[in-house]
C-alpha cells in the first residue's frame, strides 16, 4: 500500500514536470480548489485522491522517493524522473 502524499511532494512533482495547480487538477480529475486546499494544508488529501494523483504524476515520468534512515540520518522524501533502468534498487513510496 502506497504512502499519502504530502503536500510538497504534489508541488515538487508539479514543478518537475511544468504543470500548474489547474493542469494537474483537469488531468488527475481533482478539482482546483481541492489541490489548492491541500497544497496550502488548508484540507487534509484522502487516499482515493492520493491515488488519482499519484496515478496521473507517475503516468509522466515521476517518481516518488519514500524518506529513509541512514545511519540514524534521516534522507528526506522527495521526487525525481522515474528510472527506465530496472537494475536500480530504490524504495519507492
Amino acid at each position: 500500500m502506497a504512502t499519502l502524499l504530502t503536500a510538497d511532494l504534489i508541488r515538487a512533482a508539479r514543478g518537475l514536470i511544468g504543470w500548474s495547480q489547474l493542469e494537474l487538477a483537469c488531468r488527475s480529475r481533482v478539482s482546483q480548489k481541492s489541490l489548492s486546499d491541500f497544497e496550502r494544508n488548508k484540507r487534509p488529501l484522502t487516499a482515493y485522491t492520493s491515488g488519482k494523483l499519484r496515478q496521473v504524476l507517475e503516468a509522466n515520468g515521476v517518481q516518488f522517493i519514500a524518506e529513509n534512515d541512514k545511519r540514524n540520518e534521516l534522507v528526506g522524501a522527495g521526487v525525481r524522473w522515474r528510472s527506465d533502468r530496472s537494475s536500480l534498487h530504490i524504495k519507492v513510496i
